[in-house]
């Protein structure tokens, strides 16, 4: 970038930025939601409350509809990689396409067909748990959808299963002895998986919260409401405990197989044993802390970037700050749900701490969404220049067609901007169109 002139190159870095974002709420909501309902109506069922099955009723009908706009992103989002990566993509459908094959097999195409099921089933079966029973393939699909997709990006992270040769500019001109089981179970798919799977269920369930802490805010006050805000709240305080571990393991594994992306996200410039940990730009006065939490020893040395050419170093302000916002807003959704667990279980009486613990919670569903964004503002910078690790660079990934990129630029962001005004609008005329005094005595008993 030169100045204020975006080159070809960033204008598809923007346009893929713009698509995964938008994307990125579907993503969320589509492998969240679903285990939300489900755990919901069959809480409904066990405790013989209806207010739990409501829940789930009514979060199926924003769950369709999330479903289909996110199915229309997510086939954009495929058309873009083989307009403008189609470097990368050549490497890829021919090393790791497996796990889009899977995903389309054991993930879109359960969730396709058990959806309009359990949608339109409420009052078509002889038991609830046969109803229930219908959602099991919807999560099922969803979770697998985000486990296979995320071995993708592994893979443009620790790339395995094929060898290859290069040519004098250092570009890949075959692979052979490709294994693609190897290529989609890489060092990295365990640990990427589980934190990126465990962040939509954080972000769903804060997402559900903070909606439902409005609506309380705003007075109305229904055992409904109250009841699907401590159940989000819950569910928000599991999933994020478990995610923190989980995100805790993947910083660990950076350290060892991406240590310039490590280095990035703890702004090391030097390689040192006994590395302090540093939060934004306060230096956490505790020797060896950093390599505490990365190694697990105090003496443990940290590889700094004085290790790597400058010319293969992320943005590491901009990889840092993302990082410590990430931590920062994953530390504030364990403690604010903790606090209220604690205020509507044990302190009830306190009015005043109970109606504190609903605003405590009202920002964490946008900061939900953007710790998600940030996370993978932290994955794809913090690998920068590559886009295969250490074997194919972004530039040499990116399409030769420069013209198009810019009008597709602004083509997409138009189009998904409208995309997003339509999609809230539906959904806003359609819960005010269904509210909940209409209709909601037995769920299972029709409309």
């Amino acid at each position: 970038m030169t100045g204020t002139t975006l080159s070809p190159l960033d204008y598809g870095r923007l346009l893929m930025a713009v698509t995964l974002g938008f994307h990125s709420l579907f993503i969320i909501l589509g492998v969240g939601l679903s285990a939300m309902m489900s755990i919901a109506e069959l809480l409904g069922i066990l405790k013989k409350r209806n207010e739990f099955s409501l829940m789930a009723r009514r979060w199926s009908y924003g769950f369709s509809i999330m479903f289909g706009v996110g199915a229309a992103s997510g086939t954009a989002v495929a058309f873009e990689l083989y307009l403008l990566w189609p470097t990368f993509m050549n490497i890829a459908t021919r090393v790791v396409a497996l796990p889009f094959f899977l995903e389309v097999v054991f993930g879109f195409f359960p969730e396709a067909i058990f959806l309009p099921i359990y949608y339109y089933g409420w009052n078509r079966f002889s038991k609830p748990i046969y109803h229930w029973l219908a959602s099991l393939p919807i999560v099922i699909g969803s979770a697998l959808s985000g486990f296979l997709i995320v071995t993708v990006n592994s893979f443009m992270n620790t790339p395995a299963g094929f060898s290859y040769t290069m040519n004098a500019q250092g570009l890949i001109t075959s692979v052979y002895n490709v294994n693609p089981i190897a290529a989609m179970f890489n060092p990295a798919t365990p640990f990427e998986t589980s934190h990126v799977v465990g962040a939509t269920y954080v972000g769903t369930a804060f997402m559900i919260a903070s909606i439902y802490a409005y609506r309380i805010i705003r007075g109305d006050r229904s055992n409904y409401n109250i009841l699907a805000f401590k159940f989000a709240v819950v569910f928000g305080f599991i999933s994020s405990a478990l995610d923190g571990i989980a995100g805790s393991l993947s910083a660990t594994f950076l350290s060892q197989y991406q240590p310039e992306k490590f280095a990035a996200m703890e702004e090391l410039y030097r390689t040192q044993s006994y590395a302090f940990e540093k939060f934004f730009n306060y230096t956490i006065p505790v020797r060896g802390l950093m390599s505490f939490l990365a190694d697990g020893r105090w003496n443990a040395t940290m590889t700094g970037l004085d290790n790597f050419p400058a010319s293969t170093w992320p943005d590491v302000p901009l990889v840092h700050a993302a990082f410590d916002l990430m931590s920062a807003f994953g530390f504030y959704f364990v403690i604010v749900s903790f606090a209220a667990i604690v205020a509507f279980s044990l302190l009830k009486r306190h009015i005043s701490l109970v109606n504190l613990a609903y605003y405590a919670v009202l920002p964490s569903g946008p900061l939900a969404y953007l710790t998600f964004l940030l996370g993978w503002i932290v994955d794809e910078e913090g690998r920068q220049p590559w886009i295969i690790y250490n074997l194919m660079t972004v530039k040499q990934g990116f399409t030769t067609s420069y013209s198009a990129v810019p009008l597709l630029f602004f083509s997409f962001l138009t189009f998904y901007t409208l995309l997003t005004v339509i999609t809230v609008y539906i959904l806003q005329r359609y819960y005010k169109a269904h509210p909940l005094n209409k209709g909601d005595g037995s769920v299972y008993g029709g409309d």
